[in-house]
């Protein structure tokens, strides 16, 4: 195996270098989630599973950092600046701003704190104050990848005690895996030519990798 350059190969050809270093990421991100989806035998159940919190986390964590590249921010993103991202490269109305909020303050939060999702998460925003939301996680390629549906019911068998829910939110891994992809491909066409979505990218590797 031949050394590697520095640069990926681009010393002087900062667009070529950051449209590299993305496109570099994604096959890192979507070996991450063939891994996750690869169907698992389970002991307890005659169908197989796949490791869905994992894949939803590498989601979100992707999503995150090609954000901190595109307005230069590292450090923890508020739903707000991930919105702008996903308002500018991924497929709308499917990511619309209540989307994103759900996406990021529901199931990025309690993934990365709790390893999964919370069983009811209580949505504060004055705009839907008191809505109740629960999950189903796919691995599945169905669209839209990820869908807030009004469905009243009971959460009976997990909880300590009945829990009401008023909505459920669908995640299809799949296609929010291929979403982010295609998000980043564009990204990574429009910084290949854009000194000042250059710019930002290299303030974010200034902070990731100081001198």
């Amino acid at each position: 195996m031949g050394r590697m350059l520095p640069h990926r190969g681009f010393a002087d050809e900062p667009g070529s270098f950051a449209e590299r270093f993305v496109l570099d990421r994604m096959d890192g991100f979507k070996k991450d989630m063939h891994i996750c989806l690869t169907p698992s035998p389970l002991k307890t159940q005659s169908s197989p599973t796949h490791a869905y919190f994992p894949a939803l986390a590498a989601c979100c964590g992707t999503l995150e950092y090609l954000t901190a590249m595109y307005t230069g921010r590292g450090g923890s993103k508020g739903w707000r600046q991930v919105a702008i991202f996903a308002e500018k490269y991924l497929p709308q109305p499917d990511y619309n701003q209540d989307t994103i909020r759900v996406l990021m303050q529901a199931f990025r939060n309690s993934v990365a704190h709790q390893g999964i999702a919370t069983g009811i998460w209580i949505d504060r925003n004055p705009q839907y104050l008191g809505r109740r939301i629960t999950w189903r996680v796919l691995a599945n390629s169905s669209r839209p990848a990820i869908n807030i549906i009004q469905e009243e019911g009971i959460i009976k068998y997990d909880p300590p005690w009945h829990c009401k829910y008023s909505h459920r939110v669908h995640i299809h891994l799949k296609s929010l895996g291929f979403d982010i992809r295609n998000a980043a491909r564009e990204y990574a066409n429009d910084v290949s030519v854009s000194e000042e979505l250059q710019k930002k990218f290299f303030k974010l590797m200034r902070q990731l990798y100081p001198n």
